[in-house]
């Protein structure tokens, strides 16, 4: 497993502003945004990015080649694009890559969104400095959406040897922030499938209870210990962001739902669909609405304040367990599942976070984008649309979209 509990986390001098980075028909594009959680960089290839907060893009070509560098200019983050043809599998891109860096690479075969991919630890001299990292190769699918043959891809993710432990979560990080294509956008980064292989059919039934009824539902216990290794990884990147820079400690504290939601979405799938099929005597999207929030309201509440405080989604939906992001967040899930819109909103001021829907009727709403989002108390016995007086100012919340 690619775990480690970094004693030494990097300290960043993080810049003013937010850059967006977007890959157009092989043209890049780079345009200050206000600061507000970060968006995908994506490219002609068809692969999506979103890195942490505050990675610049250094050097490259805008077409095959990336480099990024974070905000102290210490962690270096690659991405190669190759010709179908120029390599049999990832394997020997692999073995290619590692010859070209005089690299000793410790590297194991994996399956990626149905690609043949390999992840590897590599050591290797730099500038005369030994380095440290990962590397994932990626042999491109035999057609894509469009029917064409995928580029193979590398990603390369480094630092200096001696400040390898101490960057270990943001390398994952920056690998965990792929995507291959749109469809994996919602589904768990290379790292995750690498460290737990995607097999919803290792899944048995177990019994979770729901209301009054129990429901027999597939579920994998790894996958919860999966989707909170992620979560604690992601805590700690997050972590760096609100110590060091508060220009994009609120950038970054969106990014971590984000990646807690597509760690979690396709995990809750199953559930997603049993849920769907209870539900379907509600005359209307905001009674099932209702009926969800009254199921995570019963949840017991539980709190971690050594480590993330927060319990993954897939471990608070089949445990009953969780502080009010994990019940928010799963909510936002459920309600993606059937084809409702949802949003996270967070409060600083508050110490809070709820659901958000965009449904009709009464109750308390929260403007943004151009639309009402009725608002969902998760820890408090309440209805659809009733928030404590004091939480009510739309001033004192963010919200947080979700990949689509």
């Amino acid at each position: 497993m690619l775990r480690d509990r970094s004693s030494d986390p990097p300290t960043f001098r993080l810049p003013g502003s937010i850059l967006r980075f977007l890959l157009l028909a092989g043209a890049l594009v780079l345009a200050p945004v206000p600061r507000a959680p970060g968006e995908e960089l994506y490219s002609d290839s068809g692969f999506f990015l979103e890195l942490p907060e505050g990675f610049t893009l250094n050097d490259g070509d805008g077409i095959s080649r990336f480099s990024f560098t974070d905000p102290s200019g210490i962690l270096l983050f690659q991405i190669f694009l190759y010709e179908p043809s120029r390599y049999t599998d990832a394997g020997t891109m692999q073995a290619d890559i590692a010859k070209k860096l005089s690299a000793r690479a410790d590297s194991e075969a994996f399956v990626y969104q149905r690609r043949n991919a390999v992840m590897a630890d590599l050591s290797f001299p730099l500038s005369g400095k030994p380095h440290r990292g990962w590397g994932l190769f990626l042999d491109g699918a035999p057609r894509n959406a469009a029917g064409k043959p995928e580029k193979d891809i590398a990603l390369l993710a480094y630092v200096p040897e001696d400040r390898y432990t101490a960057y270990l979560p943001f390398i994952l990080s920056c690998l965990d922030g792929f995507s291959v294509d749109e469809e994996a956008r919602l589904y768990p980064g290379p790292v995750s499938q690498f460290n737990l292989p995607w097999d919803p059919q290792a899944r048995t039934p177990r019994d979770l209870q729901f209301g009054n009824r129990t429901l027999r539902v597939p579920y994998d216990p790894r996958e919860g210990q999966a989707a909170q290794d992620t979560v604690e990884r992601e805590f700690q990147v997050f972590s760096v962001y609100a110590r060091s820079s508060p220009d994009l400690a609120q950038a970054a504290w969106a990014r971590f739902y984000r990646m807690v939601f597509r760690e979690t979405f396709h995990r809750l799938d199953f559930l997603s669909l049993i849920l769907q099929r209870e539900l379907s005597g509600e005359p209307d999207d905001r009674s099932r609405t209702a009926r969800l929030l009254a199921w995570t309201q019963g949840f017991r509440y539980e709190r971690d304040p050594s480590g993330s405080d927060v319990v993954n989604p897939l471990t608070a939906a089949f445990e009953a367990r969780g502080d009010c992001d994990s019940r928010a967040v799963l909510l936002a899930i459920l309600a993606r599942h059937d084809n409702r819109d949802a949003v996270l909103l967070l409060s600083v001021k508050h110490s809070h976070a709820l659901a958000a829907f965009d449904l009709p009727g009464p109750g308390a709403r929260f403007p943004y984008k151009g639309t009402s989002w009725l608002v969902a108390e998760t820890t408090a016995t309440v209805g659809l649309g009733l928030i404590d007086a004091g939480m009510a100012d739309p001033k004192d919340w963010m919200a947080v979209e979700f990949p689509r």
